[in-house]
C-alpha cells in the first residue's frame, strides 16, 4: 500500500481463521478488530473478501504508522 495514494482495495485472499492463525490470535479477536475498523469507516468489505481502504492516511494513523 502506498501512503501516497489515497485509497485502495483488493481481496483478502484469507479467512479470519488463517489470519488467526498466521498471527497467532484467536478467530474472534481478528473478527473484533476488522468490525472495529469497519465501525470506524476505516475499512469496508464486501463479500466477506473485498476489502476498501478509503484513506490511507486513516489507516496508517490507526495503525500507529
Amino acid at each position: 500500500l502506498d501512503p501516497n495514494t489515497n485509497s485502495t482495495s483488493f481481496e483478502l485472499p484469507l479467512t479470519r481463521a488463517d489470519i488467526a492463525d498466521f498471527l497467532g490470535l484467536t478467530i474472534e479477536t481478528v473478527s473484533r478488530q476488522l468490525t472495529r475498523l469497519r465501525t470506524d469507516n476505516v475499512i469496508r468489505i464486501d463479500n466477506n473478501r473485498h476489502v476498501t481502504v478509503d484513506s490511507l492516511a486513516r489507516l496508517a494513523s490507526r495503525s500507529g504508522v
